[in-house]
């Protein structure tokens, strides 16, 4: 008989009917000892699901969870009630090896958030391990490996602080995001932006590089893209190849030492109509799965940020409908869809068995693919893909 895996049910007794129905004797789940320390239960499992109830506000107790979920490999599902502000703004600050869910979420839901959590805790593992080699390998010099451990954490986490931390709801749109750094930071940067009651603007930028560099390029990205002008009392939102355009220019008056660049997708949706405005720099194309389950490839012109200032950038648009998902990614991810040197065919043929899931569903597909996929290192690229649906 297959043994079940075991995960550590962190709360009162009994769970909760939509918990129940979500593990569907899939998992043995192991109620915790309050009477005990956490941080050595937690050690034990490879999934815990937090459900604090009544704590659910109390920063103290939240935070005591956390500091001891990353002492340990696991991978923790948090649940919250939605009027728990505290907890929410508390955990949207802080990043970690931890997925957070509604309380009242349905059992589906549930279970994509405790399929994505296992399939995350090989990699929390794995780098864990990594971490600890490498600190028994650097044990002496002037710069101790805990002083740069600190300083790349802190980057890190400087650098989430710039991300999205609630992607809007605007209509019918609906954002979903992978993120995963090749290193500590990251060279892709996305953002979702209201930019009125029926506009949401949305990019991806990719510097080329990766590590600190690409890094801080990155961070010069998010305050320079300008999605709109303001006179008085009126304002008149950028078209993105204008947008695009200004930002190139900005890249080039620097004069970076070390040349640095990058590529881009910029979008403009009006959740109104379902139009679609979008420009590129020297981007993978953007990809549109119709309803119906049709791909297609939306191209424009535009070439890399940051090295002609006059470069010129193309606008152009496409109606979307109802049912249909808009894919914009870096070139990381790319890599993991493709396995021929056919990158347009490859691409197609990844996506289609996947085809009607769901933005949480997908996603899990995409990272267990790149999990599965042999790396060099932790990734060969930072890897970025934004989901965009449009609700039926």
């Amino acid at each position: 008989m297959e043994t079940k895996p075991k995960l550590l049910w962190v709360g009162e007794l009994p769970a909760p009917v939509n918990v129940r129905s979500a593990l569907n004797d899939r998992w043995e789940v192991i109620p915790y000892c309050p009477d005990q320390p956490l941080g050595p239960q937690l050690g034990a499992f490879s999934l815990a699901i937090v459900y604090p109830d009544g704590q659910a506000n109390d920063p103290a107790r939240l935070g005591q969870v956390l500091d001891q979920l990353e002492r340990t490999p696991a991978v923790a599902v948090f649940m919250l009630p939605d009027d728990a502000r505290i907890g929410w703004e508390l955990l949207s600050r802080r990043q970690g090896q931890f997925l957070c869910v509604r309380q009242t979420a349905s059992p589906a839901e549930l279970e994509a958030k405790f399929s994505a959590a296992a399939t995350l805790q090989p990699t929390i593992q794995n780098l864990q391990a990594e971490l600890a080699a490498a600190r028994t390998i650097i044990s002496t010099g002037t710069r101790t490996f805990d002083d740069l451990d600190e300083e790349m954490r802190l980057a890190a986490r400087l650098q989430r602080d710039f991300l999205p931390r609630r992607l809007p709801e605007v209509g019918r749109i609906r954002f979903g995001v992978l993120y995963r750094p090749a290193s500590w930071v990251s060279g892709d940067i996305y953002d979702v932006t209201r930019l009125d009651e029926t506009h949401v603007g949305f990019y991806v930028v990719d510097a080329v590089g990766h590590g600190m560099p690409a890094a801080l390029l990155t961070m010069f990205v998010k305050k320079a893209l300008q999605t709109k002008r303001i006179a008085g009392d009126s304002y008149h939102i950028l078209p993105p190849h204008v947008s695009l355009s200004e930002l190139n220019k900005d890249i080039c008056e620097q004069n970076l030492s070390s040349c640095q660049f990058c590529t881009a997708v910029y979008c403009v949706l009006d959740a109104h109509d379902l139009t679609l405005t979008y420009a590129r720099a020297g981007h993978p194309d953007p990809v549109l799965i119709h309803a119906d389950g049709r791909i297609e490839v939306l191209s424009s012109q535009g070439s890399l940020l940051g090295v002609f200032p006059e470069e010129e950038y193309e606008s152009r648009k496409v109606q979307l409908n109802p049912g249909d998902r808009l894919l914009v990614y870096t070139d990381g991810a790319e890599d993991v869809l493709c396995e021929s040197s056919n990158k347009r065919q490859a691409i197609d043929e990844a996506l289609a068995p996947w085809v009607g899931m769901s933005r949480e569903r997908f996603l899990l597909q995409l990272t267990a693919r790149s999990d599965a996929k042999p790396h060099t290192s932790r990734f060969d690229d930072d890897i970025t893909v934004m989901v965009v649906d449009v609700e039926k």
